[in-house]
């Protein structure tokens, strides 16, 4: 009698247990679909839709570069996406995970945006973040720039919403859905972005510093109005100099040969530099990798930098051991800054860029200053109301960054410390890296994968601030190469012993 009993209670367990399951996952959808009927200030709720384990996103919004497919998520949990539709036409996906850690985080865009990044949503939603994300305004390829002008002439709203209007709509509003969804707001708020996304988080903190408790911040499109014109200056130089670009294998050969040159100076032979911008490039090294005197002479006048035709500096260039083939392309300019000058500056989409000269250059560039730097540049160094409410900062950027300046970002961040008063004061609230061999936002020689995020969420909640970072190389799965990164101006240095890959065989200075 007493198995029959334990039996009848463990069949009526598994019911309890089945229909609580059920009545739970009916709570959830009921709650998921509500959302629906949310009102929001100058916006909407398109769609509320719950979903599970695989998510094909619309062409339309996916980052659809060069005609790829958008790929569809897998190994999604329970999720309840929203669709926002922001006046005027600003779109941002809200994730909200069954499982949720009571924390958001926002994911930034790249180029011009005009896209969803639904594949970095899924893996904060996977980690158990609300994930959100806008395409600022507009939908688009992300090195078009077009979507500024329309009907002849330069649009404001859309600059501006592309500049930050979009992102603090689009984190205003994702808190409401939480609270909505949740019955509670989230204990922690965060930015993660790199180029326009690590623009848009700077931006943020200059503009908007209650929105995020933490900010992380990879290879920041910061200095916009200078540095995007800065990017069709190799172009103009080959054209001026050579009337032809440079040959892309013997750029390829130099920056190899530079590499090997001043790989070691950091104790260890790794194919990574510390320093690039120390290395000391002799014009023999280059006639060795097969240029000519003229080649040469274009080549160091590219490394240079932006210059007026007094020969002033007007912005940086990349790292001599940064890859030329995107800004010395012989297929002409990269379209990002190409775009800049037709649409936003000359607004005329026929406008040849070969007809600037060097003088044209020049008032290019003090243009794009005089229009941009004010709700584009994103330069402004006194972050004190972000320090006040107890916000948290990491930056780095890759030394090979092959499309923005390191330089620029190393500027931003002297500009910081002068303001703030000094490196004690901005310890407080900000770091900031130089990851070697790293290109412009993953990718290159060096270690990539940066515990950045894990350590700026731990720097808000348990008060750990990060002295160092650790960077990883990861091939087939496999740690392949290992280094600290530390904090600039400090370099990574290798003590002569011990495993490489181990972090701790390593000395900041």
């Amino acid at each position: 009698m007493m198995k029959y009993s334990l039996l009848f209670l463990s069949v009526l367990s598994c019911l309890a247990s089945s229909a609580y399951a059920t009545s739970a996952k009916a709570n959830v959808e009921e709650r998921c679909h509500a959302l629906a009927n949310l009102k929001l200030e100058n916006a909407k709720v398109v769609s509320s839709e719950l979903i599970a384990d695989r998510f094909s996103p619309s062409s339309k919004l996916a980052d659809t570069l060069r005609g790829a497919k958008a790929k569809e998520i897998v190994d999604l949990p329970q999720i309840c996406r929203v669709e926002l539709s922001i006046e005027p036409a600003i779109n941002v996906e809200v994730w909200l995970p069954t499982n949720w850690n009571q924390r958001l985080q926002a994911i930034g865009g790249g180029g011009y945006a005009g896209f969803i990044p639904f594949d970095k949503l899924a893996v904060a939603a996977k980690n158990g973040y609300v994930a959100a994300a806008t395409d600022t305004g507009h939908t688009g390829n992300l090195v078009e720039g077009k979507f500024v002008f329309k009907d002849g002439k330069l649009q404001a709203d859309s600059v501006t919403d592309f500049a930050y209007r979009s992102v603090h709509e689009m984190t205003v509003k994702t808190k409401q859905v939480i609270v909505s969804y949740y019955g509670q707001a989230a204990n922690y708020a965060y930015w993660n972005g790199c180029s326009t996304g690590g623009r848009q988080g700077l931006m943020e903190a200059q503009r908007y510093p209650a929105d995020y408790d933490g900010l992380y911040i990879a290879a920041p499109a910061i200095h916009w109005d200078k540095f995007i014109p800065a990017e069709i200056w190799p172009q103009i130089v080959m054209q001026q100099e050579l009337g032809k670009p440079l040959d892309s294998d013997k750029l390829e050969k130099v920056r190899k040969a530079i590499i090997e040159l001043a790989d070691e100076k950091d104790g260890i032979k790794d194919g990574l530099v510390s320093d690039p911008a120390a290395v000391d490039i002799s014009d023999e090294l280059l006639y060795k990798a097969g240029l000519d005197k003229d080649e040469v002479r274009t080549l160091r006048k590219i490394w240079q930098g932006p210059t007026d035709q007094n020969g002033k500096s007007l912005w940086f260039s990349i790292e001599p051991t940064a890859p030329l083939d995107v800004l010395a392309s012989n297929k002409g300019p990269f379209p990002i800054p190409e775009d800049y000058l037709k649409y936003w500056i000359k607004q005329d989409p026929n406008f040849d860029w070969k007809t600037l000269g060097y003088s044209g250059f020049d008032n290019y560039f003090n243009e794009s200053v005089e229009l941009f730097r004010p709700i584009m540049g994103t330069d402004n160094a006194d972050l004190s109301q972000f320090k006040k409410l107890g916000g948290k900062m990491i930056i780095w950027h890759g030394l090979n960054d092959r499309l923005i300046a390191p330089k620029g970002t190393i500027q931003y961040y002297n500009n910081v410390l002068k303001i703030m008063g000094g490196k004690d004061s901005v310890d407080d609230f900000a770091k900031f890296y130089l990851a070697p061999g790293v290109d412009h936002c993953n990718g290159g020689d060096g270690p990539d994968k940066i515990n950045g995020f894990e350590s700026l969420v731990n720097w808000v909640e348990k008060k750990q601030a990060p002295n160092r970072l650790i960077a990883q190389k990861i091939e087939n799965g496999q740690v392949t190469l290992q280094r600290p990164l530390c904090q600039y101006p400090q370099k990574t240095i290798y003590q002569g012993k011990g495993d490489t890959n181990n972090p701790e065989n390593f000395v900041c200075q």
